[in-house]
C-alpha cells in the first residue's frame, strides 16, 4: 500500500478550500469569459475592487496598523513607501526627454507599465512556490535536490505559459513592439512556443516519474503538494494556451490568474492573524490590527472597505481601464501636462506605486527562517520559505 503524507499549513478543510480549492475560481472567471461571453471590463472591476486590492489591505494589517511590528521595521516601511513616487518619477523622466525634443519620451514610462505587469505575474509565482515550500517543510521533505527540481517546476511550470500568452495576446504583441496577429512557422514566435510546451512536458513528466520513484522506494507522497501542483499548474496552462484568452482584454488576464492567488493570501493572512493574537498575552499592544482581527467578519469588512475606497476613487478620477464600468462620475477633469501627457496619465502613475509597493514589501515580511514569531503563527517547527504573496 502507498505511503502518503497528508500534513496542512492551517487544517485540511481550509486547505483544500482556499490554498488548493481556490483555483476554481481562476476557471470559474475564465468561464465568464470563454463561455459565457461576459462583459471581462465589468468581471475585472468587481474582481480588483473586492477581492485583489483588498488583499493589499492584508499586508498592511500585518505592518503599518501593527503597533508592534511597525515599530521593529519602522525604518524600512517607511522607506518602502518610496515606490508611490515610481511612477511621477519615471514621467519625469520622459518630461526630461520631451523638452530635449526626444520622439519617443513616453518610451521609459511604457517600460515601467510593462514592467509592473511582468512582476505582478512574478509575485504571483512566488506565492504559488511559497505554498510548495511550505507542503515540503509540513510533509517533512528535506532533500535540497527535491526541493530544486520542484522548484523549477513550479517557477517554469508557470512563467512558461506567461511567455506563451505574452507572444500570442494582440495586445501584448503590441507593447513589445510586434505585430498583432502570432505568425505561423516558420517564426522564431512559433519555435518559442514549441520549446515552452516541449520543455513543460519534460518538467511534469519527470516530477509523475520522481513521485514514482517515492511509491516504489517506500517513501511516503506529499500529497498537499502534490494537490498544489494539480490545482495551478493546468489552471495556467489552461488560461495561456486557449484560444478564448486572446479575445479578452489584456488588463483582464490578471483576473483569470491572479484570484487564485488573492484567496490563498486572505485566508493566509487571516489565520496569521488569528493565531498572532491567540499566542500573544497582550494584543492590545498591537493597536488596531488586533481588533480588525477580531473575527473573519472584521477583517474582510476592513479589506473590502479598503477596496471600495482606493478603487473608487481610482474609478472617479478616471485613471483605471474599465472606468466606464464603474458607473462613478468623473471627480476630476483632465489637465494637459505635456505632449500627449494628461493628469490622469500621472495620478495614474502614482496608483500604480501601490501594487509596487505591496509586491517589494511583502518579499520581506514572509521570511519565518529569520522571524521566530513568524515561525510561531503560521505553525511551522521550523523555517522554511514561505509565500512572498
Amino acid at each position: 500500500m502507498t505511503k502518503t503524507s497528508t500534513n496542512w499549513i492551517v487544517g485540511k478543510r481550509v486547505d483544500l478550500a482556499a490554498f488548493i480549492g481556490g483555483a476554481l475560481a481562476g476557471y470559474t472567471v475564465f468561464f465568464m469569459h470563454a463561455g459565457l461571453g461576459w462583459d471581462m471590463l465589468l468581471i475585472y472591476v468587481l474582481f480588483i475592487t473586492f477581492l485583489d486590492t483588498p488583499h493589499f489591505f492584508g499586508t498592511y494589517l500585518r505592518t503599518y496598523l501593527d503597533r508592534q511590528e511597525f515599530k521593529a521595521r519602522k525604518g524600512f516601511l517607511l522607506l518602502s513607501l518610496l515606490w508611490l513616487a515610481a511612477g511621477p518619477a519615471v514621467l519625469l523622466v520622459c518630461y526630461s526627454l520631451y523638452c530635449a525634443g526626444v520622439a519617443r519620451y513616453m518610451l521609459p514610462f511604457n517600460i515601467f507599465v510593462l514592467a509592473v505587469g511582468i512582476w505582478a505575474y512574478w509575485h504571483v509565482v512566488r506565492q504559488h512556490y511559497g505554498f510548495m515550500r511550505l507542503y515540503q517543510v509540513k510533509n517533512g521533505e528535506r532533500s535540497r535536490e527535491n526541493a530544486r527540481q520542484d522548484g523549477w517546476l513550479m517557477h517554469l511550470g508557470l512563467m512558461l505559459p506567461f511567455v506563451v500568452f505574452a507572444l500570442r495576446h494582440p495586445e501584448s504583441r503590441q507593447a513589445f513592439g510586434l505585430s498583432r496577429n502570432f505568425p505561423a512557422w516558420p517564426s522564431w514566435e512559433y519555435y518559442v512556443f514549441a520549446a515552452c510546451g516541449l520543455i513543460l512536458s519534460y518538467l511534469i513528466a519527470s516530477f509523475i516519474y520522481r513521485e514514482w520513484a517515492k511509491v516504489r522506494s517506500g517513501a511516503p507522497l506529499n500529497v498537499p503538494k502534490i494537490l498544489l501542483f494539480t490545482a495551478v499548474l493546468p489552471l495556467h496552462m489552461v488560461v495561456c494556451f486557449s484560444q478564448s484568452v486572446l479575445t479578452a482584454p489584456l488588463i483582464t488576464f490578471s483576473a483569470f490568474v491572479t484570484i487564485y492567488h488573492d484567496i490563498q493570501y486572505h485566508v493566509l493572512v487571516y489565520c496569521h492573524q488569528k493565531n498572532r493574537f491567540r499566542n500573544n498575552p497582550a494584543p492590545q499592544d498591537h493597536g488596531i490590527a488586533a481588533t480588525l482581527s477580531k473575527n473573519i467578519f472584521f477583517f474582510a469588512a476592513s479589506a473590502v472597505a479598503f477596496g471600495l475606497f482606493v478603487r473608487g476613487f481610482g474609478c472617479g478620477i478616471q485613471v483605471y481601464d474599465g472606468a466606464k464600468q464603474c458607473f462613478s462620475p468623473a471627480l476630476i477633469g483632465k489637465v494637459h501636462l505635456f505632449g500627449t501627457v494628461e493628469s490622469d496619465t500621472l495620478l495614474g502613475a502614482f496608483f500604480l506605486g501601490f501594487p509596487c509597493h505591496h509586491y517589494f514589501v511583502d518579499q520581506f515580511i514572509w521570511k519565518p527562517s529569520r522571524d521566530k514569531s513568524l515561525r510561531r503563527d503560521l505553525n511551522l517547527e521550523s523555517g522554511s520559505a514561505v509565500p512572498a504573496s
